[in-house]
């Protein structure tokens, strides 16, 4: 457009050069005599002038051509460099989108299956408070998971640095990015565009939450959840958490409908940030480990999270030792060479024994025999020792003579054992069951000498309990509740005593025994009077 603009405006410029350099001669009017048709002349100078014009035109035009094209040329390189710059910066987005992808967590709104037009009214308060107690769950046990993984090395490994937080729509960053670019890009490369989307989908986990109730005026209500990943990597799961019958927590059905469905929450939550923790661990086992050793990978798995809804129990309700048992049972079967699976259960087994109910002496002896399993498979000493001393536990709690008299003899065959040395001990866990042993053979004998030594041992676990892992838990556990009278005042003790020598935990021999003796001694009783072990 601009060459033709250039190219008119030059014609008529020349074009009014050559009617200037033309000089007309009037025609006179001579009646009746022969004329002479009238001629033009043109002088050399004029043609020369006229030359010159036109060559100067040229010489213009030629100019402002090749203005044009630098011109041109400017544009089309600026547009260059431009395109290229967008380029780079569509490329780096694409590629942020990617590397920052992770993984989602799709918390649906509740819907109502119970047929009670007052829970409609409040679906979506449930659903928010649902996704604000899950977050709390989940921040929970990603905290213990990290702290498992300090503990005990890295047998499992967590996907990533955090944990996804609950949200009610899908992230679609990346899918929306994708199709602006296609829409922006020529149809040859379209094929390529969609293989991006293929190739780096959305992944992560949505859940469906359905509430519903049984009998007649809502008698017993529920939350079933349905769980699906996003791009069908594990399989759906469907699960429904049931409120625990009336005979276990009273006329619930007295309640509103409503506030029983938010105390319900409570347990639905804790069981779905297991769940959604499970199979993100699960989703991020290396997919280079095949055979034997994805199976004892997904056995410790399944045994972690048999510990983790173990204690779970003793804190959102009985539900979950079921669960426990199913975690490990599952953990056998992928890692039966393994002896932790083993010794979890029977502890799971051992502490369903400690509550009232018909399978309670059935329970204490199948956990007896999960122990033996342990004891089969176990090679490390302490660890060996810790678990004869759990199972002695369990058999001073079936009642049974004869298993407290087998009891009695594994417990004074340690601590006659030529080696054995208290003092020297580091491992807390095996001080602590010891600790607990003597406290409940105290019940059935009620002798000095038993408590003295339940409060000795009880003290050595403390001391040598870097983490504090049992600090708080003494003052819950069942199993101390004959020694628990002195236990405030033998913490505080203690802790001046730490306070005072840091290194205390990991003294051992005669330099440990005098500083317990200073702190038993501070809680109104002597070395004399608690005797050595």
């Amino acid at each position: 457009m601009k060459a033709q603009l250039l190219l008119i405006f030059t014609l008529l410029v020349v074009n009014s050069g050559v009617a200037h350099s033309q000089t007309p001669v009037p025609n006179p009017q001579i009646p009746a005599t022969p004329t002479v048709a009238p001629t033009t002349t043109v002088t050399p100078k004029s043609s020369s002038q006229s030359n010159n014009t036109k060559a100067s035109h040229k010489d213009l035009l030629k100019a402002l051509e090749e203005v044009d094209k630098g011109f041109t040329t400017l544009v089309f390189l600026l547009i260059k460099i431009l395109v290229a710059l967008l380029s780079l910066f569509v490329i780096r987005r694409f590629f942020l989108l990617i590397t920052n992808r992770s993984s989602q967590l799709i918390i649906d709104n509740f819907s109502n299956a119970t047929g009670a037009d007052e829970i409609e009214g409040v679906l979506t308060g449930l659903s928010q408070l649902a996704r604000e107690r899950l977050a709390r769950e989940m921040k929970s046990v990603y905290q213990r998971s990290k702290e498992h993984i300090t503990s005990v090395g890295p047998q499992i490994h967590l996907s990533s640095d955090k944990f996804p937080l609950p949200q009610a729509t899908a992230n679609q960053q990346l899918t929306n990015f994708i199709s602006s670019v296609k829409e922006l890009t020529p149809d040859q490369i379209d094929p390529l565009v969609q293989l991006l989307a293929v190739l780096f989908p959305p992944y992560g986990t949505k859940v469906t939450g359905i509430l519903q109730s049984q009998g007649e005026e809502h008698k017993r209500i529920g939350i079933t959840f349905e769980i699906q990943d996003i791009d069908n990597r594990i399989a759906a799961q469907i699960y429904t958490i049931w409120e625990v019958s009336d005979s276990e927590v009273g006329k619930e059905s007295k309640r509103l409908l409503k506030d029983r469905f938010r105390q319900l929450l409570r347990t639905a939550s804790r069981w779905l940030a297991l769940e959604l923790s499970k199979r993100e661990m699960i989703r991020s086992i290396p997919k280079f480990y095949l055979g034997s050793k994805r199976q004892r990978y997904l056995g410790q798995i399944h045994n972690f999270f048999g510990v983790l809804n173990q204690s779970s129990a003793q804190t959102h309700g009985q539900f979950f030792y079921q669960l426990a048992i199913e975690e490990l049972q599952q953990a056998i079967e992928f890692y039966p060479d393994w002896y932790q699976p083993y010794d979890n259960l029977a502890e799971t087994y051992s502490l369903l024994g400690r509550t009232q109910g018909e399978r309670r002496i059935g329970n204490l002896q199948s956990a007896i025999a999960h122990y033996d399993e342990a004891l089969k498979r176990v090679t490390e000493p302490t660890v060996q020792l810790r678990i004869k001393v759990a199972k002695a536990i369990t058999q001073l709690l079936t009642g049974k003579e004869d298993l407290i008299l087998a009891a009695k003899q594994e417990i004074q065959s340690l601590e006659t054992a030529k080696n054995w040395d208290a003092t020297k001990v580091l491992n807390y866990r095996l001080l602590y069951y010891l600790a607990c042993w003597y406290a409940l053979a105290y019940c059935l004998d009620n002798a000095d000498e038993t408590q003295k030594r339940a409060y000795l041992y009880l003290t050595y676990s403390l001391t040598r309990d870097k983490s504090r892992d049992f600090w708080e838990w003494v003052g819950k556990d069942p199993d101390l509740e004959s020694i628990r009278g002195r236990l405030p005042e033998l913490k505080s003790a203690l802790l001046k005593k730490l306070n005072e020598k840091p290194e205390l935990p990991t003294l051992t021999g005669k330099d440990f025994n005098e500083s317990i003796e200073e702190v038993l001694g501070a809680v109104s009783w002597g070395s004399r009077e608690v005797g050595g072990v």
